[in-house]
Order: C-alpha cells, then structure tokens, then sequence
C-alpha cells in the first residue's frame, strides 16, 4: 500500500497525467534517486544499467537510507539492461559517469525521442556543452553533492548532506520529478546560474582524487591536516582560474568560497570544532573516485583536476597542485602506489 506521502504527491501530478522516469547508468546515485521516485504513484520509473546491478536487485530489491534516517523501499523495481525501452521515458535522469558519456550518446540518440528532456547529473564541467553538441534533446544540468556507498546488495545509504542543484527550467514533467523529491525528503535547490553551480561542486570535488590518493575514509581524511593544506592549494589554484574566467562559483557550505582554503588550514582541532555541518559525514564514506581505484576503474579525474589544469592553460596559468594530483591518479589507476602525503606537500612546495 502506498504511504500518504506518495498519494498526496501523486495528486500533483497534470491532470492525472502518469509520467515516465528513466535512469539511465543506474548505479549508486541512480539507485539512491530512483527509490525516491519509487515511492510517488504518478511515476513509472524504469532503471537501465549493468545487467549484473539488475540481478541484484531482483534477488534483494531496492532499499535507501540515508544520514539523516529516512528510509524508503522498492520492491520490486522495473530494471532494464538494454535501452530499448527508453522510448517509453518522459524525462531522463542521466546518472553514468562522465568517463561514460560519449559511448552512451549513440544508444540515447537510437532509442530517446527528440522532445524528451535529458537531465544530466555528471561531476565536472562543461557536460551540458558537450551533450548539446550530440544531442537534439532538451539538455539540463542537475548536480549531486553528497556520497552515496552501498551498504550491501541492493541497499544503498547517503552518507552526507548537501541539496541537488537543480537548472530551472520550464518542462513541467521534470519540475514534478523535483517535486517529488522534495516531497520525499529529497532537498533540491533551483538555480539559474547553472556554470556557477558546476564551477562551485567542482571546488569541492577537488577532494575526491585526495581521498583516493589517501586510501582513507572522507572524515579521517579530513581530519588530517597535511591532507587539508593539499587541498586547500589546489582549491586557491581554483578559485584564482574562477576569477580570470569571470565567474563567482556558487558556495555549497556556510563558509564563503573564498573563505575555504583558509578555514582548510586552520589547526586541526580548531577545525574539528568550528566545521560543524561540513563534518556531517558517515564513517564510512568515500569519494566515488576512491572507490573507482578499489574497483581499478577509470576514474573521472580529466573531468576534475584535469579541468583545472585545462583552464588555467586556457588562461596561460600553472596549476601545479592540481597537475599533481592528476599525475599521481593517473599512477593509481595504472597500478603503481600514489606518493606519500610528505613528499605531495614537498613537491607542491608546502609546509605544515
């Protein structure tokens, strides 16, 4: 039987009007989104990923939970490992990694109609670009900012906090889909300026290739702080390339961007008493980028740090900190071991 909430949400919809929601690259992220959507009764949301993640949630069903305690069941899910029917889909959520992107795009251009919005949720910048260029479809940016890590087979936890940044827009199967998270205590937030959105999550993704590069749990990580001085450098290289660009990233913390790096050096007990929200991390919880080195996957670090370096070239800067980093993920992913955090700090010329 479906809860109250999913009855009341189901009244929103158009005149009655059952929307078709597919997540395409139904990993993590697209899981943990999906259940949400599972719960409203004017939504037919359909899963397209591995055919092994479809296994999974066959034997086990889909469950999430998240920091905060909530909840949510679906059971079973409609879950497929081909795309055929994409063409059923009235809006989709676009969850592959960025490394993903351009051999997806020949399967969404076989089986996607033209008028259905692709709303896409990659880490980086300049996606929406991209898929513009190879797509006819209607392109928005939606951008995750909290860590998603299964727990086990076919559950899925949230292990921080943040809201989706959501592209306003004005197609009205989407702006339910958004309703409906909130509804099921999703948190969105709308935002027009959609670069300075990207160019903000990527000041905080800058962590994800330290976490990797560390091997160690977000918090542990963070509570270190010859890990902190590392990434407070390369958000300053960041922040420094924003302002040549002409672009104020949008802050995803109480801290003002600029503010960041600054805070990021503080003594680390000063820091453990003063962070507050931005410590609202699960023991547990990883970068995805630290678990693509685990699972010796590709990583999105061209999309990240390397995008850094791109644009400082572009600007005809140096980003030495974010270079490194780049060179030591690109050690880790060819199976050789990162340098240790004395020698990053003495070759990005650092001091604690």
């Amino acid at each position: 039987m479906l809860s109250e909430q999913a009855q009341d949400a189901g009244q929103h919809s158009t005149a009655g009007q059952r929307y078709c929601i597919g997540i395409v690259g139904a990993g993590s992220v697209g899981c943990y989104l999906g259940a949400h959507l599972c719960q409203d009764n004017a939504l037919d949301v359909k899963f397209f990923g591995r055919e092994t993640m479809a296994l999974e949630l066959a034997a086990h069903g889909l469950s999430v939970t998240s920091f905060d305690h909530h909840t949510y069941f679906a059971q079973p899910v409609a879950f497929y490992s081909s795309l055929n029917s994409l063409i059923e889909c009235d809006v989709v959520l676009l969850t592959v990694k960025a490394t993903a992107l351009v051999p997806m795009l020949t399967q969404l251009k076989r089986f996607l109609r033209p008028e259905v919005p692709v709303v896409a949720m990659q880490n980086g910048i300049g996606i929406g670009e991209m898929l513009n260029q190879d797509l006819a479809n209607p392109v928005l940016r939606a951008i995750v900012p909290f860590n998603v890590v299964k727990n086990r087979a076919g559950q899925f936890h949230r292990a921080s906090a943040g809201a989706v940044v959501w592209q306003q827009n004005n197609h009205s199967a989407v702006n339910y889909v958004i309703q409906a998270f909130k509804q099921f205590k999703l948190p969105v937030q709308l935002c027009a300026d959609i670069t300075a959105a990207e160019y903000g999550k990527l000041l905080l993704n800058l962590n994800n290739a330290l976490n990797a590069i560390s091997d160690l749990p977000l918090l542990q990580q963070l509570l270190d702080r010859k890990w902190r001085l590392l990434l407070a450098a390369a958000m300053q290289e960041w922040l420094y390339i924003c302002s040549k660009a002409g672009v104020k990233p949008l802050a995803y913390t109480p801290l003002p961007n600029a503010l960041l790096p600054w805070f990021l050096r503080l003594p680390t007990a000063l820091f453990r008493h003063a962070a507050g929200s931005l410590l609202a991390i699960d023991e547990q919880a990883r970068s995805s980028m630290s678990d693509d080195i685990r699972s010796h996957k590709r990583t999105e670090i061209m999309f990240l740090n390397g995008a850094v370096v791109r644009m400082a070239q572009l600007h005809q800067i140096t980003a030495p900190v974010n270079s490194l980093l780049v060179e030591q993920i690109k050690r880790l992913e060819s199976g050789e071991a990162a340098l240790p955090i004395d020698e990053l700090l003495r070759q990005a010329g650092l001091k604690v």
